[in-house]
């Protein structure tokens, strides 16, 4: 009676385990023709690591200015004679710009949204790293992976696949490069680069750049149909171990153990995830404090450090804010530091960080901020809050101070110069922006 029973069970088992493996396999099939999309989006108007650059490099004469909308990069420019073939270009870094980039070689298509102001072609370059080629610290010996388009309309972005690439011949021809070498390889990408093409007319022209996606599969239909397989081989060599009863007993109870540890890790990573959250947060005003602004100050301070965009910064006081706590209670001034916050998140860049210093003080980090467009906005935020009714008692005003950070400089060197400038602005009356001029 009992072998009987074993069988059963073992006949039960394999069904069970048949139908759960074509489960499985279609769900995955069904899956990857319709779905597991790997999708990769560069948006140039927020994608902080884009430099323009022109054929002075190379003896030119032409001239190229960037500007950033809420949408799109413009690219601005003038070719003028001076180099036998004039451009101007957009370089997107990917990963640390130089060795160490971006994988792309799995994406099958590439999405590319250009609006030309005029006539020509444009060209894209993917430039790669090849380890028996490529020089640390040398652009030129990046691989030229190179595709030359017209753009189309404005509402429809250009696609193309990985096959449309080819190496650019001249850069073979320049480095010496051997047929194997000088296939197109989109394994490690650092750098992406929009160019004005061979049919582009010397003058003055426009390109607005307004996106650039990469799509493919998370897994492609090889790997998977091999996962598959394996899975298939695996499974039933599993059901033939499972017929020894000892075994299926315990391989069962350390299962059991390994879910309930499984489901402890996860609420320990939850709770770990809510402590760091509130950590890093103010708990009144939701901005970031102290310890939070630190994270973000650091990663700020590498980027200029390694030639980024400037770094500037902006301290803000509310005046007269005791007074306000004394004259309608605390709450009443619980009430302005929350709606000014939330005035000042509303008028900055996401990519801008707003802190709460101390008491009714904030710090505004101004990524890819330059000194004068820091005052500006300093000056912008003045005049909302004092144009706004953060609450019904009274009118707010604040003073603000304004500094820059220079690469290499201490950041409570910058801090105190912010802090002089903050109450230049209270001394000369409130209700004012000083920027910090520092001595040279």
């Amino acid at each position: 009676m009992k072998v009987i029973w074993l069988k059963l069970m073992s006949i039960f088992r394999l069904n069970l385990m048949i139908a759960f493996l074509l489960s499985v396999t279609v769900i995955a099939l069904f899956w990857n023709k319709y779905g597991m999309d790997d999708i990769y989006t560069i948006q140039p108007a927020t994608y902080p690591y884009i430099v323009g650059q022109t054929d002075s490099v190379d003896g030119g004469a032409s001239v190229l200015e960037l500007t950033r909308t809420d949408s799109s990069i413009v690219m601005d420019y003038e070719l003028r004679e001076g180099y036998p073939y004039p451009y101007v270009n957009m370089q997107i870094y990917l990963g640390d710009g130089k060795s160490h980039g971006k994988d792309l070689s799995h994406y099958d298509s590439i999405y590319i949204w250009v609006k030309p102001r005029g006539e020509g072609s444009v060209r894209l370059y993917l430039r790669a790293w090849d380890d028996s080629i490529s020089k640390p610290g040398d652009q030129s010996t990046l691989k030229f992976n190179e595709l030359e388009f017209f753009p189309l309309e404005e509402t429809y972005p250009a696609v193309f696949v990985p096959i449309e690439f080819r190496v650019a011949g001249w850069w073979v021809s320049q480095h010496n490069v051997n047929a194997h070498h000088a296939r197109v390889d989109l394994s490690n990408i650092p750098l992406i680069e929009i160019q004005t093409g061979t049919a582009a007319p010397l003058g003055y022209g426009t390109l607005e750049i307004m996106g650039i996606t990469f799509k493919g599969k998370l897994i492609s239909a090889e790997k998977l149909m091999f996962v598959l397989i394996a899975l298939w081989f695996f499974s039933f060599l599993f059901y033939l171990i499972l017929r020894l009863r000892d075994y299926s007993i315990q391989r069962n109870t350390e299962r059991k153990r390994r879910e309930e540890l499984e489901h402890n890790l996860v609420v320990l990573e939850v709770e770990k995830s809510d402590y760091e959250k509130a950590s890093k947060e103010d708990a009144l005003t939701g901005c970031l404090n102290r310890a939070g602004f630190t994270s973000v100050l650091t990663r700020e301070q590498e980027r200029l450090n390694n030639g980024g965009g400037a770094l500037s910064f902006i301290m803000l006081d509310i005046d007269f804010f005791k007074k306000i706590n004394d004259t309608w209670g605390h709450s009443v001034g619980d009430e302005v530091l929350v709606n000014l916050s939330k005035l000042i998140r509303s008028r900055i860049r996401t990519t801008d960080a707003l802190v709460r210093w101390g008491g009714e003080e904030f710090v505004i980090l101004c990524s890819d901020t330059p000194l004068q467009n820091a005052q500006f906005l300093a000056e912008k935020l003045r005049v909302n809050v004092e144009n706004t009714q953060l609450i019904s008692q009274q009118q707010i005003t604040c003073s603000f101070g304004v500094a820059e950070m220079l690469p290499h400089e201490d950041p409570k060197i910058v801090f105190e110069h912010l802090d002089k400038a903050l109450y230049s602005s209270k001394r000369g009356g409130r209700n004012s922006v000083t920027a910090a001029i520092k001595k040279i």
